[in-house]
């Protein structure tokens, strides 16, 4: 075992200087590669907090006709906590009403003192767990009587989530089309060494060596390219972290951004995705050469 360990490692060695240059452009397109994908998969997790902090407070508000008519109420309560997506309805009268337009305008002192409560309607204020299912509400209410008008900011909410995953499909393409690029680098420098070395290897298969044991030195070649980009793509997660995210914790506080934790749980997604580029792309460059 460890005489295989010791051949493993010098064909290794020697693959990688004698291709020195175009391993270097592997393992950089690599690093390139995984760092767009990680970026990616930060982007979306900053994305999802900022979502969850923009809709958290989220609510669809039903106006109720005047007078206010209990059973109306209570019916239209019952269809709403019926559905799946609502966690809490809350029967809002004139009076919370006028308590909270006085408290959101309180900088606007002469629009409080004029504002009649009367004229202010009770509400039924609809918490979602999922903001994105806002119009259940509205069609669950449809032609129920006693409803005055529904207010569920659907535009708001069509506009963020149509952005958000127009930005994030944008940024997984481009590091997808650097995933495939490296891919071919690395394919490329398993063809070189098996290349310069295809009469070694002719007599290698005519001894009796396998082809696993001829493939496994380019394999690990190749592994071992790509999870040296992926380890830099690592350390320049964090280093980016550092240097933009760590100065806006205290400047920006009412936005939540990502920390280490979600760094970390982005390294073995690149691993991983770094080794299944590292395989593909040599058993697809191994595949031509090995028929000597």
């Amino acid at each position: 075992m460890p005489r295989r360990a010791d051949y493993m490692l010098r064909e290794v060695t020697q693959g990688l200087r004698r291709n020195g240059l175009v391993a270097f452009a592997a393992v950089s397109t690599t690093f390139i590669a995984l760092l767009l994908f990680g970026l990616a998969l930060l982007i979306s997790r900053q994305v999802n907090l900022m979502i969850a902090a923009a809709t958290g407070n989220v609510e669809v508000a039903v106006y109720l006709t005047d007078p206010v008519n209990p059973q109306a109420v209570a019916t239209l309560t019952g269809k709403l906590q019926e559905l799946p997506v609502v966690s809490n309805v809350h029967y809002e009268t004139k009076e919370e009403a006028c308590a909270r337009f006085k408290q959101i305008f309180a900088s606007q002192r002469a629009l409080v003192e004029n504002v009649d409560c009367n004229t202010l309607p009770a509400s039924l204020r609809v918490k979602l767990d999922d903001p994105q299912q806002y119009a259940q509400v509205a069609a669950v209410l449809k032609g129920q009587p006693g409803i005055d008008r529904i207010v569920d900011q659907s535009g708001f909410l069509n506009r963020l989530f149509a952005v958000t995953r127009v930005f994030r499909v944008g940024v997984l393409i481009v590091s997808m089309v650097m995933l495939i690029a490296a891919a071919i680098l690395i394919a490329n420098t398993v063809r070189m060494g098996l290349f310069a070395r295809r009469k070694e290897i002719g007599i290698m298969k005519l001894v009796g060596a396998t082809n696993w044991r001829i493939r496994a030195p380019f394999l690990i070649e190749g592994l071992f390219e790509s999870l040296i980009g992926a380890g830099a793509a690592v350390l320049f997660l964090f280093g980016l972290k550092v240097a933009f995210i760590n100065p806006l914790y205290g400047t920006i506080q009412f936005v939540p951004w990502v920390t280490n934790r979600d760094v970390v749980a982005v390294i073995p997604w690149l691993l991983v995705a770094g080794a299944v580029v590292a395989v593909v792309a040599s058993m697809a460059g191994m595949r031509r050469f090995l028929d000597v």
